[in-house]
């Protein structure tokens, strides 16, 4: 059974070096208002698909959170069913730890965004506003303008001008696009982060002039400029040339030097893998180089990306990273990205992939897998990085098959022409709250799965009636079933493919909140910046979202400071 542990005692295991998992297992957009520093989200209703991926070994301990501690207790037992063997619930949740005066942030992929921060306080690394840089641009000015964002990011729009230019690809483009040093470069992302590590980048490697973008695109479309986003391939850049290619990878082995990096040879790394040893194996390459061939059991954690992607896989505090791309340069620079980011024990598989299959050991093919636990649609594809033609590999998900066997389907139109003779359900969308406000069944309440036991019955206070479920594709609300069927409501049911086949079959759907308006904080995180229709974007919500991340470097701020004379 699970045990209890005080806040005092978590703070203090969060600053030791055991190995220990913190896990938020409210609904993402919750986590994202007010979190642990260091903690990951893990919602409840995706516990059972993601746990194996952020921690893989059953008797690391685990300890869950949530706000008060009631729907933690309950994950605990999910995760003690699954053969986890050391959980703990923070006794009072998220309240408590609060209560004892301790910090909380808001925000996510916190880790890469506050160290992109830092680099700016630190390194006092300039920056261009969108006016001036707009201003620069009209008067005829030439300047390299290189967005570090992913290559979707970049199609969909990009500054007029731009260089598509992905951040764990741009220490081996820069040499052939920069041509002129005394040119000044511009680095470019949707927000700040990422032009800030591009900036850091370049700055290390010796460009002179180099400078990030105030905001990003954001900040360019709050400045009235977003009708001169352009789409596309944008501005043509040279191919690769050898010269480039030498040039990264001997700034990289600097980087190595300087950093004091670790490097785990190919046998070192199967022999570790075979003993079952605790370790998360990244691979920085682009899709192209994943799908064709990567080392079994290697996550796609794409360089360009990896600062906000890596809270996705890694879980387990203190635990041994591993990085490889085809060769070393990439894997050392998304090393030393990870180790200045905090995480302590990295190092570089050295040779990557070709060094790999040169000892004789196989590669697997395939699509990345899923990267899809409560967040918005659209950042389940920003964070890998993937565009709209891919679709990743799902995760297996255990005690699916056994829900199904024991559960009830219903297809989207027949469901439809029951609800459409008024006959009596109770129609529950188990999805999140942003999910649930974007698009929804008419005549759905929202519940998500996280909440079920502690408001299923101010929604169906009759256990004989027939309740019917959704999520987005089937998988969370089949796993609802059985919940509900031992709190003795027996008539339920789950609409087959979950909302997306529903609206594949062109039904009817409505937006908003309703009578659930309480819930519109939650809504506007969970649908984010770049979601649709009232709860998405806007430019104040990007302007607060800009704020927010530039005074997480505040702490850094105040650290330089001098006091005066």
């Amino acid at each position: 059974m699970a045990t209890l542990i005080s806040a005092q005692a978590l703070k203090r295991l969060m600053e030791s070096d055991s190995l220990y998992a913190v896990l938020d297992v409210r609904d993402w957009g919750e986590f994202t208002l007010e979190q642990i520093p260091g903690t990951n989200s893990l919602p409840r209703g995706h516990l059972e698909k993601y746990i194996a991926v952020l921690v893989p070994k059953k008797d690391v301990h685990v300890i869950l959170y949530c706000d008060t501690g009631e729907r933690s207790a309950r994950a605990a037992a999910t995760l003690e069913s699954l053969g986890y063997t050391n959980v703990s619930v923070l006794d009072g949740g998220l309240r408590s730890w609060k209560a004892a005066g301790y910090e909380t942030i808001h925000g996510w992929s916190l880790r890469g965004k506050e160290y992109g921060e830092r680099l700016q306080v630190e390194e006092d690394i300039p920056e261009m506003t969108a006016e001036a840089l707009h201003a620069r641009l009209g008067q005829g000015e030439k300047l390299y303008i290189l967005d570090t964002r992913t290559e979707p990011e970049f199609l969909n729009s990009h500054l007029p001008g731009a260089y598509s230019t992905p951040g764990g690809q741009l220490p081996v483009t820069v040499t052939d696009i920069v041509q002129e040093r005394s040119i000044p470069i511009v680095t470019n992302c949707a927000g700040r982060t990422r032009s800030l590590l591009g900036a850091h980048v370049l700055r290390r490697m010796g460009f002179p002039q180099v400078y990030a973008l105030k905001g990003g695109t954001g900040a360019w479309r709050i400045a009235g400029y977003g009708s001169e986003l352009q789409s596309g391939p944008g501005a043509p850049a040279p191919a690769v040339s050898i010269t480039a290619h030498t040039t990264c990878a001997q700034f990289a082995e600097r980087v190595a030097s300087e950093d004091n990096l670790s490097f785990l040879s190919p046998q070192e790394l199967k022999d570790r893998q075979d003993r079952g040893e605790l370790l998360y194996l990244l691979d920085v390459r682009q899709l192209d180089e994943y799908r064709a061939g990567h080392i079994p059991g290697a996550r796609f954690c794409p360089g360009t990306q990896t600062a906000l992607l890596v809270e996705c896989f890694v879980g387990v505090r203190n635990a041994t990273i591993v990085t490889t791309c085809d060769t070393r340069a990439r894997g050392i620079l998304a090393a030393a990205l990870l180790k200045s980011m905090g995480y302590p024990r990295v190092c570089v598989l050295d040779g990557g992939t070709t060094a790999w299959t040169a000892n004789g050991f196989a590669l697997e093919t395939g699509e990345p897998h899923e990267v899809d636990y409560g967040q918005p649609g659209w950042l389940t594809r920003l964070l890998p990085g993937l565009p709209a033609s891919v679709q990743p590999q799902a995760l297996p998900i255990p005690g699916l098959a056994d829900a199904r066997a024991q559960t009830s389907f219903v297809t989207p139109r027949v469901l439809q022409e029951r609800l459409a003779t008024g006959e009596r359900i109770v129609l529950l969308d188990v999805r999140s709250a942003g999910d649930f406000a974007t698009a929804h069944i008419p005549g759905a309440r929202w519940l998500s799965r996280g909440r079920l036991e502690l408001q299923i019955a101010q929604e169906a206070q009759d256990k004989n009636a027939e309740v019917v479920l959704y999520c987005r594709r089937g998988n969370e609300s089949t796993l609802s079933a059985p919940t509900l069927k031992t709190l003795g409501y027996h008539r339920v049911t789950i609409l087959e493919g979950g909302f997306e086949a529903w609206k594949k079959a062109e039904l009817p759907t409505e937006q908003g909140l309703g009578a659930q308006a309480e819930f519109e904080e939650l809504a506007i995180a969970e649908v984010g910046l770049l979601g649709s229709g009232p709860y998405g974007y806007s430019n104040e919500r990007m302007a607060k979202y800009l704020k927010d991340e530039e005074e997480l470097g505040a702490k850094f701020r105040r650290r330089t400071e001098r006091p005066q004379a």
